[in-house]
């Protein structure tokens, strides 16, 4: 649903729907990873991709988010 209020009525909006969810729900820390990078705050998604790469039940799920992590910090690094 945060995903779908993010993409309807921009990151922010999304982010918010976000914060009333339980951040236990599976995937809570990827949708705020993408969020927050829709949102430019490239860091924070960096920093959200890593710790839910930690989470991830399975390895493909885990191999994709740490190559957004990866992206994004290649980002962050070339801007230096």
């Amino acid at each position: 649903r945060a995903v779908a209020v993010g993409e309807a009525d921009g990151p922010r909006a999304g982010l918010a729907a976000l914060a009333a969810l339980d951040g236990s729900l599976p995937r809570h820390t990827a949708v705020a990873a993408y969020l927050h990078e829709r949102d430019g705050d490239l860091t924070t998604a960096a920093r959200l991709y890593a710790e839910a790469a930690r989470k991830a039940p399975d390895l493909a799920e885990r191999d994709h988010l740490t190559r957004q992590a990866a992206r994004l910090n290649a980002r962050l690094n070339a801007r230096r």
